[in-house]
């Protein structure tokens, strides 16, 4: 049996798996973020540490009698800076990728070095939230804190150093501290120098699936795991989730739809991710590219329909009986919402925040709900070809999408965006992907699967595909969407 640890932004997850990919058990402990000022966001890496314990030993209590654990490797949340001392403790708290307070450190770098020469090097665009930014600000403000740091960690490398007692950092968290160069996949000097630390400062880079090390006798008496359990190199959560979904060809698109929708690619060279604008970083498979591209909250159009539309005050509903009666609406209107256009007021195509505003166009008195509630999955659906085209304007080939997350467990979102798109859509059984692909590193690393392509056969599991259709209908609404966007958006 296989391990995959997830440790998100506000979760972590453990998964107990078989080999082809069935769950036997799991376990999830929350954990809070702190946002001591306006645009400050951080974690206490100590309690991130006690909910990866906690969490394991849980999942622990649940391995079967006489069953082997082979492996454990981790998913984890990437951007996120934890500096330590000599002895390993935290000088400062985590700062999350989330934390916008280097922007003056951010506007100087843009300035001097440039934003684009930043985004060749690193493949990701340069940002305020990334770790660069935040030692910059660290040295600046807190240089009390700076001067006391021995070691800057991430949470993979964290987390992993904490069980094992062994540093090591994978390529494609690696790729999004901005401290690391794509090209050649090893820290940059110039950009360590950048945000004043030492190479040795950091982790050694080790590729997805490599060994880093065993557990602690320690650290396994109190996850409850056995001493000298292997752990092997993880990835970035998106690219576990990736990797777990078998994105790691190109052609091959995976499509995560929660509050933000994000598009992760496999460009089939490092100049052609570069041209598409993506985020690019080294995917979990050695030798590969991961693009990725966030379409913002707009998931959060549909939570704004259930709670607007749908709910009733006096007589509140499971927000699952809203989201079935949303889907049955839908389904009774037909492609084009009868000549209802909706446009997403949280993000789109055009960038992670998109238009400050949205709304319905086309509404007339003959419209119901019904009609509303396929307009606003269309207009999603849109906003979804826009950013696909393009990308396929720039060489990106998209053969298939795989859906993963809220929308597609809908019966019919996932047609429409294959309608809308002109791509295959694939859903399947798998729900925590990230977690299987975090356990599939694990496989590869313990000999279970030879490669990434072999454990992608592997998962016992339900799949349904969606061929596009309505083609002749959805092209036609396309085309007003964007002709009415951009009129609007003007």
């Amino acid at each position: 049996m296989l391990i995959g640890l997830d440790v998100g932004t506000t979760a972590c997850k453990a998964l107990l798996f078989e080999i082809d990919g069935r769950v036997v058990a799991a376990s999830t402990v929350p954990y809070g973020l702190i946002t001591p000022q306006h645009g400050w966001v951080e974690q206490d890496s100590e309690t991130l540490w006690l909910t990866v314990v906690n969490s394991l030993r849980k999942l622990a209590a649940h391995i079967p009698p006489g069953r082997q654990i082979l492996a454990v490797a981790q998913s984890s949340q990437g951007g996120t800076t934890i500096p330590v001392d000599s002895a390993g403790i935290p000088t400062y708290n985590a700062i999350s990728w989330m934390d916008t307070r280097a922007q003056a450190e951010y506007e100087e770098v843009r300035d001097g070095v440039g934003a684009e020469a930043i985004q060749r090097k690193t493949g990701w665009p340069l940002m305020a939230g990334l770790p660069l930014q935040h030692l910059r600000w660290l040295h600046r403000h807190r240089d009390d804190v700076f001067s006391r740091t021995y070691r800057v960690m991430f949470v993979n490398d964290f987390i992993g150093w904490r069980l094992t007692g062994e540093r090591c950092m994978n390529p494609s968290d690696a790729s999004i501290t901005q401290l690391f160069d794509i090209e050649t996949g090893d820290w940059d000097d110039e950009l360590l120098a950048l945000a004043g630390v030492r190479r040795e400062q950091l982790s050694p880079l080790r590729e997805s699936g490599a060994d880093v090390g065993r557990l602690m006798v320690d650290a396994a008496q109190r996850c409850g795991l056995p001493a000298g359990l292997p752990l092997i190199n993880g990835a970035h959560d998106q690219y576990c989730a990736a990797l777990g979904l078998g994105v790691v060809e190109p052609g091959e698109m995976l499509l995560s739809c929660g509050t933000a929708w994000v598009l992760l690619a496999v460009p089939p060279s490092l100049t052609v991710g570069r041209a598409s604008g993506m985020a690019l970083s080294r995917h979990a498979v050695p030798g590969r590219w991961g693009a990725i591209r966030s379409l913002g909250a707009v998931g959060t159009s549909l939570e704004w329909l259930a709670s607007q539309v749908w709910a009733r005050p006096d007589a509140p509903e499971p927000r699952t009986t809203l989201y079935a009666a949303i889907n049955e609406a839908a389904a009774r209107s037909e492609p084009g919402g009868r000549g209802l256009l909706f446009f997403p007021p949280a993000a789109g195509h055009a960038g992670s925040f998109g238009m400050a505003r949205g709304g319905f166009v086309g509404l007339n008195l003959a419209h119901t709900r019904d009609d509303m509630s396929r307009a606003v999955m269309e207009g999603v659906a849109c906003e979804l070809r826009w950013a696909v085209d393009e990308l396929r304007a720039t060489g990106m080939t998209v053969d298939r999408l795989k859906m993963v997350g809220g929308a597609a467990r809908s019966p019919l979102w996932p047609q429409i965006v294959a309608d809308v798109t002109g791509a295959p859509v694939v859903v399947t059984g798998i729900t925590e992907a990230a977690a299987w692909g975090a356990a599939v590193l694990a496989g590869i690393g313990a000999g279970v699967f030879a490669d990434a392509e072999s454990a992608a056969r592997a998962p016992a599991r339900s799949l349904t595909s969606y061929e596009p259709g309505n083609r002749a209908a959805c092209d036609e609404l396309y085309e007003r969407y964007r002709k009415t966007w951009t009129a609007v958006a003007s």
